[in-house]
């Protein structure tokens, strides 16, 4: 599929199946930031989402006396983010960097989504809609069975967490990145799917309503455990692993002369440090909104609502009530979750590096000496078992 590049030589139809280690006319390495892939397939959707919500964020400010400056400017942060990963030269230098396609996907699963659903986007998005549109399109959609139940279903906790990290783990996968590279429709599920994944588990998480309409605030916390947790061993394998995986890179050429495993390396570490960052930035943003839905909770006590004892629904928000309780968990998770990350990130580079090291010896003992000619020596080694000899390999590596 054909799609538009917009570069310093002017404006060029480009195959991305045809590229190879040599290139397309148009795109090179000594000026990858002249080259501007914009679509209109991304650009038309984020300037509408962008118009519909700002739309209705002047709606609600003239019906509401609370300041919507934050709510209007996290949302179109993420929609930036989103430009930033598709529509830049940035979304050209991926395809033959490993590194900075990791930091792509990092903006299309993680920081999009988290700052999209962050400014609870349900409320001003609907009201930024023309009134048309919004009785002949949302309304029968938005109040469909079917919809509402699978919509329920895909952001259920455990649902969405698990499609969130499965989404990673699949396409980190080194046969189908490496399809993706040369398949432009395969590629291009690989974005929509992150980017979905994304928003589908990042909206019970900043989800505005508290319990029992939303998720709890400890299953939240659990939903961002999960998903930092499992950055640690991917991102740990594919930066101390001792060979090249991604070979798709070196086929199409990999740009300024970049050394494959270094490439690599530094790609893991984007997946095991900085997208882990991002998960406790989540946790950190998660904390300051429980905090402000228990203060919510305390005015209203204080004002004179009262839960029924005998409906079971509002008898769940006693948990969310109970201040003293409340502040307790939010103090103890605040404190055990950047220590649980840590500890994980320790025990898995011991391990990975005890694992690399003994592989590293083995490999030693079954190798025989290079000569400097390049070609193997033959050991004369006098009668002396092969058990001796590889003890004394092994001392000398030690």
């Amino acid at each position: 599929m054909p799609k538009t590049v917009h570069g310093a030589h002017g404006t060029t139809r480009e195959n991305t199946m045809s590229h190879g280690t040599t290139g397309t006319p148009g795109i090179s390495a000594l000026a990858p930031f002249a080259t501007w892939p914009l679509s209109a397939s991304v650009m038309v959707p984020l300037l509408i989402a962008a118009m519909c919500f700002g739309r209705g964020v002047m709606q609600m400010r003239a019906k509401s006396t609370g300041s919507q400056h934050v709510r209007y400017w996290t949302f179109h942060g993420g929609l930036v983010a989103i430009f930033l990963a598709l529509q830049t030269p940035l979304d050209v230098i991926s395809e033959h960097v490993f590194a900075v396609h990791q930091l792509q996907h990092l903006l299309l699963r993680g920081i999009a989504p988290m700052l999209l659903m962050l400014a609870a986007p349900a409320g001003p998005f609907i009201a930024g809609v023309p009134q048309a549109l919004r009785r002949m399109l949302l309304a029968p959609l938005l109040t469909d069975k079917t919809v509402r139940a699978v919509f329920g279903f895909l952001t259920r906790p455990l649902v969405a967490t698990l499609i969130y990290i499965g989404t990673l783990y699949v396409w980190q996968m080194p046969v189908y990145q490496n399809r993706a590279l040369f398949d432009e429709s395969l590629h291009y599920l690989m974005h929509v799917t992150m980017l979905l994944s994304g928003l589908l588990f990042f909206s019970p998480v900043f989800d505005p309503r508290p319990a029992p309409w939303g998720v709890s605030f400890n299953k939240r916390l659990v939903m961002l455990g999960a998903a930092i947790f499992a950055n640690i061993p991917l991102g740990a394998i594919i930066t101390l692993k001792a060979t090249v995986l991604y070979t798709a890179y070196d086929q199409r050429g990999r740009w300024w002369g970049i050394v494959p495993l270094s490439d690599e390396q530094v790609g893991g570490l984007i997946i095991w440090v900085l997208a882990s960052m991002m998960g406790l930035l989540a946790v950190l943003l998660l904390m300051g909104r429980w905090h402000q839905s228990e203060t919510k909770l305390d005015e209203r006590r204080r004002r004179g609502f009262t839960i029924s004892p005998g409906n079971a629904t509002l008898a769940n928000l006693a948990g969310e009530v109970a201040t003293s309780v409340t502040r307790r968990r939010f103090g103890l998770g605040l404190a055990c979750v950047p220590l649980m990350v840590f500890t994980g990130v320790i025990v898995m580079a011991v391990w990975l590096t005890r694992h690399t090291r003994t592989s590293l010896r083995l490999a030693a003992v079954d190798t025989p000496p290079i000569s400097t000619t390049g070609h193997p020596l033959t050991i004369d080694t006098g009668g002396v078992s092969s058990i001796t000899r590889t003890g004394r390999v092994l001392g000398q590596i030690k």
